[in-house]
């Protein structure tokens, strides 16, 4: 498929598409490779870079341009809708001055570079006054949107995240996340423990690095598309269409950490590879929500890389790379993999714990967003909550309030969208094992079923469709959270022996 735009509107796409390849490059490179002292100039290199695409495409003749080929164009077709996703966003940011977006966008690099430093340090202090500037610099942002009312900050911040969700529906769908799996945590919690003395043991993170690549291989990814790299926080970054980064951080005494970002981080990169080629450059590819990508990933990370058929193909190369393998079956690992206990570190949490490690960081965005976070006591808050819900308490920073980049960033109303994320995938797997056996599939290599049946039905759409409409069609039936926290009471009820 080919998309055919006036030749001003090419030109202008192509541009920002420029812009963000150099950005996207320059950031990527400073995650993982780069030299730490050089980090001011591409800070520096990267505000700048960011703030010509957005005085382009601000440009208020540009704009008014813009408009008009709206008009032009036919309703329903795929030009139409990039058009329209663009001006959606336009919209809610074409008043912002553009000398203080780069200031913003300044001062978010420079925030990530510092919470790197105060993480390693585990000094909140250091990083406190960045967090404080950057959440005044989204609300502040947030307050030149058409539809900011003086009392709406998070709701525009979630909607900027995952088009439509606004704090009513997240609540809504936390309460459920609160009602189905506080209890069986607890239930869970009261059984006899697993015992994961296996998987927390340490593995020689040379021998890790390889058997990234056997993940990767399983999983059919095509190394002249894909990229794996190491940084502190992992991530992935999608330079083109043919081109994405993924990255992962491996511990000597977390094995699963590293096999499990690492397919979570594909199942990213699998989403946009896997869109209409002919979207490279436009917001039907750039406009993919949060949630949409997280479902993708946390699709991949827990109904592939935690079942029983994915680590009976893995178990020989397992064993070959990590012989401390070879006397335990491969029900009993996975057991392990799958195991509940209540942690303290979000990207190490098990899957039923998890939604509430986001719960939490959820009620603190909602402080944020309406001026009652006290940030000097910040890591009190954060540690208060996590004995609440979880029943642990962090003794520093840096398994604590300093664990993730996403504040740094500016990325406030991010979180949410890996529940809701979790939630879709849910859904979506349960048709997909209607339609193709999937067991079957992994234990037999032969990933490209799971991967084609994602493609027709997911990925290929990109941003021309929400993901709540991708869901709801594959399905069949509206979006319903029940789903997932009953895959969940389920999967956990049977491997706990509840009653």
């Amino acid at each position: 498929m080919k998309l055919n735009f006036e030749p001003f509107y090419q030109e202008l796409i192509d541009t920002l598409g420029a812009y963000a390849l150099a950005a996207c490059t320059i950031y990527t490179d400073q995650a993982t490779i780069a030299p730490r002292k050089g980090a001011s100039r591409s800070n520096e290199a990267l505000a700048i870079l960011n703030s010509l695409a957005f005085k382009l495409e601000h440009d208020p003749e540009m704009y008014e341009q813009i408009k008009a080929y709206q008009a032009s164009l036919e309703e329903g077709s795929l030009e139409r809708k990039e058009v329209d996703l663009r001006l959606l966003d336009l919209e809610e940011t074409k008043e912002v001055p553009a000398d203080f977006y780069r200031q913003a966008l300044h001062t978010q690099a420079e925030g990530e570079t510092c919470w790197l430093e105060a993480k390693e340090k585990s000094d909140y202090e250091m990083f406190k006054p960045y967090l404080k500037s950057i959440v005044a610099d989204t609300l502040k942002i947030i307050s030149y949107s058409p539809r900011f009312n003086g009392s709406n900050a998070y709701d525009l911040m979630l909607d900027t995240y995952e088009r439509g969700m606004q704090q009513k529906q997240y609540d809504e769908f936390f309460e459920v996340i609160k009602a189905e799996l506080i209890p069986l945590i607890a239930k869970v919690n009261a059984a006899k423990p697993i015992d994961t003395t296996l998987v927390d043991a340490d593995y020689d993170i040379d021998k890790q690095r390889e058997f990234a690549k056997v993940l990767l291989k399983h999983l059919k990814a095509d190394p002249e598309r894909v990229y794996l790299s190491e940084t502190e926080h992992p991530f992935t970054n999608f330079h083109s269409h043919d081109d994405a980064r993924i990255t992962t951080h491996y511990y000597e005494n977390r094995f699963l950490s590293a096999v499990l970002s690492t397919v979570h981080e594909y199942g990213h990169a699998l989403y946009s590879l896997q869109m209409d080629p002919a979207f490279d450059k436009t917001k039907l590819a750039d406009a993919v929500g949060c949630a949409a990508h997280e479902s993708q990933s946390r699709f991949l990370e827990n109904h592939i890389g935690r079942t029983t058929a994915f680590w009976q193909l893995l178990y020989p190369e397992l064993v070959e790379a990590f012989p401390e393998f070879k006397d335990v079956s491969v029900d009993e690992l996975v057991r392990q993999i799958n195991a509940s206990q209540p942690s303290l570190v979000r990207t190490e949490a098990d899957e039923l714990t998890y939604p509430l490690h986001i719960l939490i960081r959820y009620e603190i965005e909602k402080m944020m967003a309406d001026g009652s976070l006290d940030y000097d006591k910040l890591p009190e808050i954060w540690a208060d909550k996590y004995e609440e819900y979880l029943g642990v308490r962090p003794q520093n920073d840096k398994e604590g309030v300093l664990q993730d980049m996403h504040w740094a960033g500016g990325s406030i109303g991010y979180f949410p969208s890996y529940a809701l994320g979790s939630a879709y995938a849910a859904q979506l797997y349960e048709k997909m094992a209607e339609e193709i056996d999937v067991e079957k599939a992994l234990r037999e290599d032969r990933f490209e079923e799971i991967r084609d049946w994602l493609e027709k039905n997911v990925h290929h759409y990109g941003a021309s469709k929400t993901m709540r409409e991708i869901v709801e069609e594959v399905s069949g039936k509206p979006f319903d959270p029940h789903i997932y926290t009953n895959y969940l009471k389920d999967k956990y009820t049977k491997l706990y022996n509840l009653d």
